[in-house]
C-alpha cells in the first residue's frame, strides 16, 4: 500500500528518462576517471571535470548521431544534462536569481564543445585539428600541456570513439553503455601531483 502511494505522489519516470538517466550515470562514471586527472592532465576542478562530461558526452552523441530512435533519448540526456548543471550550481550555493544565467552560460559552452570536437573529427574548414581541439577544451586552453599529455588524450578519445561504436545501438537506446577503461592511455604517465622524479 505504501508503495502504490508514492506512485501516486511521484509519477514514474518515461522510458525516455530512465534511458537518459542510466546514460548520464555512465557518461559521468567515465569522466570521473581519476587517472584522467592525476596522469592525463585535466584539471581536477569544476570546470574540468566539466569538460570532461562534455568529451564523453560529445562521443556517446557522435556514435549515435543519425541514428533512429536517437532524437527522443538524446533531448532527453541533454535535459538531463542540463539539469545536472542547475543541480550542482544549486549544491556550490548559487542563488536562485542568478541560477537560470549561469545555467545557460555552462550549457552555452557545454554543448559548445560538441560543435568543436564535430568540427575536428570531420575536418570542417576552419575547424580545429582534434589535439588542439582537445587542448583548448579539456585542459582549459593551457599552453603548457606536456606533449605527451596531449598525445595520450587524443588517443584516448579516438579509442573511445571506436569502443563505442562496438556497442549496439540497440543497447545504447536502453541505457546499457560503458566506456572503456582509460588506462593504457595514460599509465605510463608521470602523476600530475608527483611530476618527474629525480634519482
Amino acid at each position: 500500500m505504501f508503495s502504490a502511494l508514492k506512485d501516486l505522489i511521484r509519477p514514474s519516470l518515461s522510458a525516455e528518462r530512465k534511458t537518459a538517466m542510466a546514460l548520464h550515470e555512465a557518461v559521468v562514471r567515465a569522466a570521473r576517471q581519476p587517472i584522467l586527472y592525476a596522469k592525463g592532465g585535466i584539471p581536477d576542478t569544476p570546470e574540468g571535470r566539466l569538460e570532461a562530461i562534455a568529451l564523453h558526452a560529445f562521443l556517446l552523441f557522435r556514435r549515435m548521431s543519425g541514428r533512429s530512435g536517437w532524437d527522443e533519448i538524446g533531448g532527453a540526456l541533454s535535459d538531463e544534462i542540463v539539469a545536472d548543471l542547475d543541480r550542482s550550481l544549486r549544491e556550490m550555493g548559487v542563488g536562485d536569481m542568478s541560477i537560470g544565467k549561469k545555467v545557460k552560460k555552462l550549457a552555452r559552452t557545454f554543448f559548445g564543445r560538441f560543435d568543436s570536437y564535430w568540427g575536428a573529427v570531420n575536418g570542417s574548414d576552419g575547424a580545429d585539428e582534434l589535439p588542439e581541439a582537445l587542448r583548448k577544451a579539456g585542459f582549459m586552453g593551457s599552453e603548457q600541456v606536456e606533449p605527451e599529455r596531449l598525445a595520450a588524450m587524443t588517443a584516448y578519445f579516438d579509442a573511445q570513439s571506436k569502443h563505442l561504436f562496438t556497442v549496439s545501438e540497440t543497447d545504447v537506446l536502453g541505457g546499457r553503455v560503458k566506456f572503456t577503461s582509460p588506462d593504457p592511455w595514460f599509465s605510463e604517465l608521470e602523476d600530475i601531483a608527483l611530476g618527474p622524479q629525480e634519482d
